[in-house]
């Protein structure tokens, strides 16, 4: 390999369509500056009938890897050449590795950023009490994965639709995951050491999520992946009735601090710059 394709190797991105949102180039160009690594990552919108396209563009361009997000994250895995076990039990694909040889290997990190986040916000969460779920996309399935991974007892599930939700149960539960009704949600509450809302519902521009949290115990801490706004209404009244929070920036930043890893094999932190970088955006 020559000079240069090692400075190439060292290129990363994210896909998605849309993507201009993304916080993904603060968090890595970040920390690749950081770690004294001369590349770049940027944001690409790659349009649903073009990830064959993207791919192999990268491939050339001797990227290191790139992160995948919506709605691309079931769509990429056929066109890749390995996905790992644990992204394969999800379903979802966010983040790619290429290899020398260009070999594509899908992983999926999400689920340990939930967990990384939560024990850095709340080392002492109660784990030894059950776990409410609310909503039964992507980010349900990996927060149920990686909880379950942490020896949680039984992880509670609910969602408008509650045959989503059974199947998220059926396929990873392994008999520690029960669907409870929407409409029963607020009574799951009382027996919950920890409530992670996974919906969009809360998220700038969407209807907040109607939550009682009244018969929550002292110790419940409420967890909302959802970071536009940081202090969602979910949180906001959790708060208000003095129970420990943990926003979703954290999950994003965890995340790919994994991702980072995989591709350069550096471990890197979320450290007091980046993170009055990042919450500095929603001011």
């Amino acid at each position: 390999m020559t000079e240069d394709q090692k400075t190439r190797q060292k290129k990363a991105a994210v896909i998605g369509w849309p993507i201009s949102h993304s916080l993904s180039p603060t968090i890595h160009n970040h920390w690749m500056q950081a770690a004294g690594i001369d590349g770049s990552y940027d944001k690409i919108a790659v349009g649903p009938e073009a990830i064959e396209t993207a791919l192999a563009q990268f491939k050339a361009e001797g990227y290191a890897g790139f992160n995948v997000t919506v709605p691309h994250k079931e769509a990429i895995m056929p066109f890749l050449d390995k996905v790992a076990p644990l992204a394969r039990q999800m379903g979802a694909v966010n983040t790619v590795k290429i290899a020398d040889d260009g070999t594509m290997t899908g992983f999926n990190t999400d689920g340990i950023g939930l967990v990384t986040n939560l024990k850095k916000t709340v080392p002492g969460w109660p784990k030894d009490k059950p776990v409410l779920i609310l909503g039964a996309g992507g980010a349900a399935r990996a927060a149920a994965l990686g909880l379950l991974m942490e020896e949680v007892p039984l992880v509670m599930i609910t969602n408008r639709t509650r045959a989503k939700a059974e199947a998220i149960a059926n396929e990873i539960g392994r008999g520690r995951m029960t669907v409870v009704d929407w409409d029963d949600r607020a009574d799951a509450v009382a027996a919950a050491g920890l409530i992670v809302n996974t919906t969009v519902l809360g998220m700038k521009g969407q209807p907040a999520l109607e939550m009682d949290l009244s018969k929550a115990m002292k110790d419940t801490v409420v967890y909302d992946i959802v970071y536009q706004p940081l202090m969602t209404p979910l949180l906001q009244d959790a708060e208000a009735r003095s129970l420990r929070v943990v926003t979703g920036l954290g999950m994003l930043v965890y995340q790919a601090a994994a991702a980072f890893k995989i591709w350069f094999g550096v471990d890197v932190d979320y450290d007091d710059t980046l993170r009055a970088e990042l919450e500095g955006q929603f001011k």
